[in-house]
């Protein structure tokens, strides 16, 4: 059967079916893999009281770092555009500034989206 399949309509095709197939059996073996190692490091951790105290207080200070580095590029961009607003002339600065407002509405409505 797989010989009569290489015989007819492109051979490129069929063979392109082959490594496919060889390339999902690799992944899943990977996927494997990782489970397996994933299972035998959380019960390395969950073992050891300390090891796993110290690893919830590492991942508390890396997401609150984290939550700072963000406040800190949204101060920044508050100070910048602040400051192109008043770079502006008088007769465009109500109208940048409303379309600073539009677009940042739009960008945090998607960011909470994407969060919630």
């Amino acid at each position: 059967m797989a010989i009569e399949k290489l015989l007819t309509g492109s051979i490129r095709d069929h063979v392109s079916e082959f490594i496919q197939t060889e390339d999902l059996v690799l992944e899943t073996m990977r996927d494997m893999i990782k489970d397996e190692l994933k299972t035998y490091i959380r019960g390395r951790i969950d073992d050891d009281a300390e090891l796993k105290a110290e690893i919830k207080e590492a991942v508390k200070y890396y997401f609150n770092a984290k939550a700072r580095s963000l406040y800190a590029e949204l101060k920044a961009s508050h100070v910048a555009a602040r400051l192109g607003l008043s770079l502006l002339p008088d007769d465009l600065r109500e109208e940048a500034s409303g379309a600073l407002v539009s677009l940042f509405e739009r960008e945090l409505g998607e960011v909470l989206e994407r969060v919630i």
